[in-house]
């Protein structure tokens, strides 16, 4: 798909010396890759921010890892 869109060129430019060897256009795509990841990442978040209980009260994370430090001596 072929749009005409106005870019910052010092922001293109810097990221085309970031990511050597894109053109302008790869670089705009992995752009809007980035944007849309971090967007579902940021939903993933709010999620468990949302207060609901995901781990029971009596999980013990370090029973089930098995052993402490004292074993290692």
């Amino acid at each position: 798909m072929v749009k005409a869109i106005n870019l910052d060129e010092n922001l293109l430019k810097r990221a085309i010396s970031i990511f050597k060897g894109k053109t302008g256009t790869e670089v705009v795509s992995l752009a809007l890759l980035e944007l849309i990841e971090r967007h579902e990442q940021k939903d993933l978040y709010d999620l468990f921010d949302s207060g609901d209980e995901f781990i029971s009260d009596d999980y013990d994370y370090k029973a089930l890892r098995g052993g402490g430090l004292n074993d290692f001596s």
